[in-house]
């Protein structure tokens, strides 16, 4: 069995020394069932974000030989009930079984609550079902009862009720659950094999990561990170917003600076052992561009950015991913002089530019809080998680003859 790390407070442990939860509901060779109990380490983890009720659950117990049953159960030794639930040794937070059973890769969001996090991920899972799915032969399925259940809500707003997604709740009112999810890729000789992969997306604001309310567990979630995306909203940045109209559409309200929020992504990183050579953090860094629907004004008629990678056999075209990058860290140095692009120069080890519109166009001007009438037509919004993936081994990569300073 893999190693596991949990998503709620990246603890890793082995997944076979891992305990598990009864169900508490009867059914074994035993006459009763277990009561419930007050899972305190669940609790404390929790804190406020639950009530004193929720916490009284089925009891956690470490499996004993010969209780094993099929399909990865457990058969508890008080009620002899077989359970599928494992928990974390740490937070005692429920895993899903499937979850446990494939490597994980945690992608960490950071962004401005104007960024659109929850957005570019309802979009882009959408597009790993449909289009990108296709042409990668790629399958994704959520994992576990409640992201099944957000799974749902968002894509019915989004796609049937044409409803944007709220903003990021930041810390300092909730903390925000991962979202679970298993990706299967062809793996092998010519692609004859699968692998599966669990990813799991966690939201952060980036007005947080400077907070103490939420340092600890966002620097937990960005030290166990196998890659981040960083979404800059371009609209936050005083030259295009000086260039752009302010009422059509509205223009979102000016956030934190993203160089406050990249400088802090770093500081948290290093504080966290995660530096390599020259001190740079050693992480994966995509850095996306968000809303470039805004930007075609601002566009030649050739920018790369206008339309979508081909995937030719599941496989990145590294010349397109280096047209993309240096278009993008052009056009931000021209916006802001380069000041954001030399900070994550001297920051970060491995760092690559991308650009994406998760709508195609803007939402209606007198209806901001609705997606456009057509629906969503993104385009490029898988290319920052493509990249992570490539980086870990889990796509293949037709490479470029040149390599740009500072990427892969």
């Amino acid at each position: 069995m893999p190693n596991v790390i949990c998503p709620y407070c990246f603890a890793r442990d082995a997944a076979s020394a891992l305990p598990y939860r009864c169900l508490s509901r009867g059914g074994g060779s035993l006459s009763r069932a277990c009561d419930p109990v007050r899972d305190e380490v669940w609790e404390a983890f929790k804190g406020s974000a639950i009530g004193p009720q929720a916490a009284v659950r089925g009891p956690v117990f470490f499996p004993r030989r010969g209780l094993r049953a099929p399909g990865n159960r457990v058969a508890c030794p008080t009620c002899e009930v077989p359970t599928p639930t494992r928990v974390c040794k740490e937070c005692h937070s429920d895993l899903p079984s499937d979850y446990c059973d494939q490597e994980s890769r945690i992608i960490a969001l950071v962004g401005a609550l104007s960024a659109g996090k929850s957005t570019f991920v309802t979009v882009l899972l959408h597009e790993l079902r449909h289009r990108v799915g296709h042409a990668l032969q790629a399958a994704v399925a959520a994992m576990g009862g409640d992201t099944q259940a957000r799974d749902r809500e968002l894509e019915r707003d989004l796609y049937d009720l044409g409803l944007m997604p709220d903003p990021t709740t930041t810390a300092a009112r909730a903390l925000n659950d991962p979202l679970l999810y298993r990706l299967s890729l062809p793996a092998g000789r010519r692609g004859t094999g699968t692998r599966h992969t669990a990813l799991v997306f966690f939201d952060a604001a980036g007005e947080d990561l400077s907070g103490i309310e939420a340092m600890n567990r966002y620097t937990g979630y960005l030290a166990a990170a196998d890659g981040i995306i960083l979404l800059i909203d371009p609209l936050q940045l005083t030259s295009i917003r000086e260039e752009l109209s302010p009422d059509e559409p509205p223009l979102p309200f000016e956030a934190i600076p993203q160089q406050r929020i990249a400088a802090d992504v770093a500081t948290q990183l290093r504080s966290h052992g995660r530096r390599g050579s020259g001190g740079r953090v050693r992480t994966p860094l995509a850095v996306a561009l968000t809303k470039t629907d805004m930007l075609r004004p601002l566009l030649s008629t050739h920018s790369p950015l206008l339309a979508n990678a081909r995937h030719h056999d599941g496989v990145l075209q590294e010349s397109d991913r280096l047209a993309v990058h240096d278009e993008v860290r052009s056009l931000l140095t021209g916006w802001d002089g380069g000041e954001l692009c030399r900070r994550l120069d001297r920051d970060f080890s491995r760092v690559s530019y991308f650009g994406f519109s998760a709508l195609g166009t803007p939402p209606p001007a007198d209806a901001p809080d609705k997606a456009p009438p057509g629906g969503p037509q993104p385009v490029r919004i898988e290319d920052p998680l493509l990249w992570l993936l490539a980086e870990k081994g889990l796509l293949p990569v037709r490479r470029a003859n040149r390599r740009a300073r500072g990427v892969a």
